[in-house]
């Protein structure tokens, strides 16, 4: 639908050579001057003009429709699978999924709102998305299901998500922030589920390396995912939720800082 809907769009100023330029919206009282475009553009942090689209990543002679599906696709696919494992992996402990997607939630909503804001893109100097304000709605129904779950989900739990409910966060995660052209930004701000998927991922790869080597399987952690390396440490639940927490909002104000630093 992302790919093929006419209403998946970006809004740009025609400048006087009749080609769509980047949102300068110095003339948004004339609406001869803008035009919505379909494009497979997206956001890259850090970076002066960030804005990338997927289509470079084929050379020109291979661009179709088609290819550009396939890459589209591709992207999509990794993108998903990772934030929803991720996700599903750092359900482990009570509240620390609930809680750390509610505070993704919540920063999903803030690009979700001035994306789709011409005063505050132009204000920012980020792509226009025409409409993605309205996904605001369904993004704080998600941090309110997050936020009353996390009441019933808090240590000690009196109700579990299991791997139904986990993979749902982590896929609604990673879906709208493919909807509003915020999936580079991930890697920060889910730095949780990252750095839980990475603490599988080495501890299991390092045990069967060293098996083969050495003839016995050794650890990189106490026991993998992360948040249970701190659990064989000593660390009561509720410390390593809070701590995880704090780390997130953090992440998530980096983030958001991401729309000024470039």
């Amino acid at each position: 639908m992302l790919y093929f809907s006419d209403d998946v769009t970006v809004k740009r100023q025609i400048n006087d050579s009749g080609q769509a330029s980047l949102l300068e919206l110095h003339s948004v009282e004339d609406p001869a001057m803008w035009k919505e475009y379909k494009a497979l553009s997206t956001t890259i942090p850090f970076i002066k003009d960030n804005e990338f689209n997927y289509a470079w990543l084929l050379p020109k002679k291979w661009e179709n429709e088609f290819t550009l599906y396939i890459v589209f696709a591709l992207v999509v696919i990794v993108i998903v699978t990772a934030v929803s494992n991720g996700a599903n992996i750092t359900d482990g402990i009570d509240g620390l999924a609930t809680g750390t997607s509610a505070i993704i939630g919540a920063t999903l909503a803030v690009f979700a709102y001035v994306s789709g804001n011409y005063i505050f893109a132009d204000y920012l100097d980020i792509m226009y998305i025409p409409r993605s304000g309205e996904l605001t709605v369904f993004i704080a129904a998600f941090v309110g299901a997050c936020v009353g779950f996390l009441w019933y989900n808090s240590y000690p739990a009196q109700v579990f998500m299991g791997d139904t409910g986990s993979l749902a966060l982590g896929g609604i995660i990673a879906t709208f922030a493919i909807a509003v052209r915020k999936e580079l930004l991930i890697p920060v701000l889910c730095g949780i589920f990252l750095i839980e998927n990475l603490s599988v991922m080495l501890q299991v790869s390092y045990f069967k390396y060293t098996r083969r080597r050495y003839g016995e399987g050794r650890r990189i952690f106490r026991m993998s995912p992360l948040h249970h390396h701190y659990q064989k440490l000593g660390y009561h639940e509720s410390k390593i939720v809070s701590r995880f927490w704090i780390i997130g909002i953090m992440l998530a104000v980096i983030t958001i800082i991401t729309l000024k630093i470039r």
